[in-house]
């Protein structure tokens, strides 16, 4: 599935197309290679007819195709740029014209931004690891504030999620693939108040942290 997808990206570069093949097909056989059983909860928070900014706990690699599939909606990616280096992931990312940041130039993770909130524009829905990184002890980091600018500046809504397991079947520090259950938590969307910036980030993370200690 994972290479039939990717010559069907090829054939139509399509990104309505691309997108949903990311879910549907590109995503169902990374988990499958690796031998991930998914549980998914909360798909019922989302509205099908709204754009969000998801914000989700980063573990692993594996989280992208998780999350892809976890996620009823055509998710773009936000991500550093060493992901475009990330056999199959990175390589489809890429192909389907994910953005990557360049945390090394300020100008460029800008543009990044910029590029993401004219997607958001479109009605589309971005979702972003605000750690900014992946955590290699599994505790939830510090949150960076580009998603909560970018959904304050589109005036939509953030929805905090928490994935749980990933690390077990690709750990950060090796690319040993070992089989185990992976979960996913969907939290309840929310907005910026009364412009409290930093009160909006805080808000999330505990958000994140709250389910990811449900899914433990």
């Amino acid at each position: 599935m994972i290479s039939l997808s990717l010559v069907v990206l090829l054939i139509t570069f399509s990104p309505k197309t691309s997108v949903t093949m990311a879910r549907t097909m590109f995503a169902p056989g990374i988990l499958w290679v690796c031998g991930v059983s998914l549980e998914v909860s909360g798909k019922e928070n989302l509205n099908k007819n709204e754009s969000y900014v998801f914000v989700a706990n980063h573990l692993s690699y594996l989280d992208i195709p998780a999350l892809f599939r976890a996620i009823p909606h055509g998710l773009h990616f936000v991500a550093k740029k060493e992901l475009k280096l990330v056999p199959f992931i990175g390589w489809y990312m890429f192909a389907t014209g994910m953005i990557f940041v360049d945390r090394s130039n300020r100008q460029k993770a800008i543009a990044s931004l910029d590029k993401a909130g004219k997607l958001i524009k479109k009605g589309k829905d971005v979702l972003m690891f605000p750690e900014g990184t992946r955590s290699r002890t599994g505790e939830v980091g510090g949150f960076k504030k580009g998603p909560f600018m970018l959904a304050s500046k589109a005036d939509i809504a953030v929805v905090p999620v928490a994935v749980f397991g990933t690390e077990k079947v690709l750990s950060p520090k090796t690319f040993v693939i070992r089989p185990h259950k992976v979960k996913i938590k969907i939290g309840q969307p929310n907005r910026i108040i009364d412009e409290d910036i930093n009160g909006f980030i805080a808000h999330n993370k505990k958000e994140v942290i709250k389910l990811k200690s449900q899914l433990v």
